[in-house]
């Protein structure tokens, strides 16, 4: 009897500790460019001088100086306090009118992300920046509940590993974690319920499930499983809403960038499958 796809919210003790993290520390924040002078801006809430504007580099160095906390003495411990901050809510309180749908509506998107670089350079002005982002990182957990280091998106996961996801977003958003099994079922996995997901705050490390003791886990049949990650501004979720513009990735050292370029009057959703081959 085939065993059936399932993912394990499993209730082990996690052990944190730097020693037991391996990963390799942000690369240095480079100077600014030397051949001309530039006014300072706030973007996505730090002072930056906007000479050479690449959303690429501002958005690493922005992801690098909220995650410096990440790499001293209790860094695990540090990221999962952070879920204090971060709690579950019911979608339907960011909806009015004609978008409040009967039965619960659903944060997930198809995934929009591919490789690449944008074009319009970044600018920021009286409608905030035109551009919006997320980190996401993949912790893997051991057998004895300890993390074993992050990695990207594009390294995926393993049949039967433990792991978390650490997500850092330029805005407040809400997150929705999906699961497409290798017969092409499709389901909300964390939260659980269709119509709930995790509210998280601009510019904090959130590890995925929220609870210490909570980990992913996916065994099954052979075939390509999926993990599906959805972050979103939830003003996204009001019909007309939605930024469309394609999402670029960027794999670092320390996890995957992603980017989205929002015009006025849109809010941002950046989708991701993660996948993975049972064999």
């Amino acid at each position: 009897m085939p065993r059936r796809n399932k993912l394990i919210a499993a209730l082990t003790v996690l052990t944190f500790s730097t020693a037991s993290l391996a990963q390799t520390a942000p690369p240095a924040v480079s100077d600014t460019p030397p051949q001309q002078e530039a006014e300072g801006k706030f973007v996505w809430g730090i002072l930056i001088k906007l000479i050479a504007p690449v959303v690429f580099d501002f958005f690493s160095d922005w992801v690098k100086k909220k995650i410096a906390a990440t790499y001293k003495e209790n860094s695990m411990e540090y990221m999962a306090g952070n879920a204090a901050v971060a709690v579950i809510v019911n979608l339907s309180s960011y909806l009015s009118g004609k978008d409040i749908v009967l039965g619960g509506v659903s944060a997930n998107a198809a995934p929009n992300a591919a490789l690449g670089t944008p074009e319009v350079p970044l600018k920021t002005g009286k409608d905030g920046e035109n551009y919006q982002g997320v980190n996401v990182a993949l912790v893997g957990i051991d057998e004895n509940g300890k993390p074993i280091g992050l990695r990207t998106v594009a390294d995926g996961f393993t049949t039967g590993e433990r792991f978390k996801l650490r997500v850092l977003s330029t805005f407040d958003a809400v997150v929705v974690l999906g699961n497409v099994t290798p017969k092409g079922a499709q389901r909300q996995i964390y939260p659980a319920a269709v119509g709930q997901a995790v509210s998280i705050p601009a510019g904090k490390e959130i590890l995925l499930p929220l609870g210490k003791q909570e980990y992913l886990q996916f065994t099954g049949d052979v075939g390509r499983d999926q993990l599906t990650l959805t972050v979103r501004d939830p003003r996204s979720l009001q019909t007309g809403l939605a930024a469309t513009a394609r999402v670029f990735r960027k794999d670092e050292s320390y996890g995957s960038n992603f980017v989205q370029e929002v015009k006025p009057g849109q809010f941002p959703v950046i989708s991701e499958a993660i996948g993975i081959e049972h064999k």
